[in-house]
């Protein structure tokens, strides 16, 4: 593989986030819902943070439902890395087309410039880049127009104490009891999220190393026959067998009446019982009401046993 696509072999944790700073909100995907915007820019300004939006927000450059052209979308993304005003990138929401900009941004430039990155859904084919690429540890985390009634919440002063580089203990988000599927704890390089944008960049540049990783995945409007395709590609390629560890959130399912399928639960349970490794099943993120912040490409550790998450290492510098 040529070197521009070399697995970085530093993790570079971004500076921390401090009060005052300017969040930069961009739009690398689906057009964001303006309204809801407006509600999370209010809340984020009246916590006393300043919040830029990216070149594309407030143009009128949509095509179809993507914020911009995709050379558009990139240079959105590049301009909020390189402006070191910006302390803090958060994406206004997934929907599709984030892959499209992956061959026009240059990783270089991210990892000169390390900066927190904040997303999920779709976003997950930036969250991979990046992690692979530049090296960044990343966060899978609320998303400004998808999400406003999460940045109301009480859980997200732990967010941003955690951003800030206040606290360690992601563990707060996760107030509800986590089933285990098979029991024990292991630590490993986080990865993840959204299993059917990962799965799409098997075979490209963009896919990071799976060995020693523990797998963070959920899905959204997808069938148990979805997913059993994706864990069947995993499982041909060898990337399944890679993993340490897996750790699922919420997953969304299409029943149909015509043909029953079964549980999404039951296809996780017999990939996870060949496997025989440390797997948890129901943490408080995906497409659901809840969206606990995940840094990706960072040494954490999952447990069967309470405290369910864990991290190993400092995500913020």
């Amino acid at each position: 593989m040529d070197s521009e696509f070399s697995e970085a072999v530093e993790i570079i944790a971004p500076p921390h986030l401090s009060p005052g700073d300017d969040i930069r909100v961009i739009a690398p995907a689906s057009a964001p819902d303006m309204k809801n915007l407006s509600k999370t820019i209010a809340r984020l300004s009246k916590l006393g943070y300043r919040v830029s939006l990216g070149r594309n927000i407030r143009r009128l450059v949509q095509r179809n439902s993507l914020a911009a052209p995709m050379r558009e979308r990139a240079q959105e993304i590049m301009e909020a890395f390189q402006d070191d005003s910006v302390k803090a990138i958060v994406c206004a929401r997934g929907g599709y087309g984030s892959i499209h900009v992956l061959p026009f941004l240059d990783y270089d430039l991210i990892k000169s410039h390390p900066k927190i990155f904040m997303g999920y859904s779709d976003i997950t084919a930036l969250h991979m880049a990046f992690n692979k690429l530049s090296g960044l540890i990343t966060f899978h985390g609320p998303m400004a127009a998808s999400d406003p009634d999460e940045f109301h919440k009480s859980s997200f002063k732990l967010l941003v104490d955690i951003l800030n580089g206040q606290s360690s203990d992601i563990s707060g988000f996760v107030e509800n009891v986590v089933k285990y599927i098979h029991k024990g704890k292991v630590v490993g390089r986080s990865i993840g999220t959204n299993i059917s944008v990962a799965i799409s960049l098997i075979g490209t540049p963009y896919m990071p190393s799976t060995a020693g990783r523990i797998l963070f995945a959920e899905d959204t409007a997808i069938t148990s026959g979805d997913l059993d395709r994706y864990f069947s590609v995993l499982n041909l390629t060898g990337y399944l067998q890679e993993f340490a560890g897996f750790a699922f959130g919420e997953f969304k399912q299409i029943n149909s009446n015509e043909e029953p399928m079964p549980y999404i639960e039951d296809i996780i349970q017999q990939y996870m019982d060949q496997l025989k490794k440390p797997s948890i099943y129901g943490l408080p993120f995906g497409h659901g009401e809840d969206q606990m912040l995940i840094p990706l490409n960072a040494k954490m550790s999952i447990s069967s046993e309470t405290p369910y998450v864990t991290l190993e290492q400092d995500i913020v510098n």
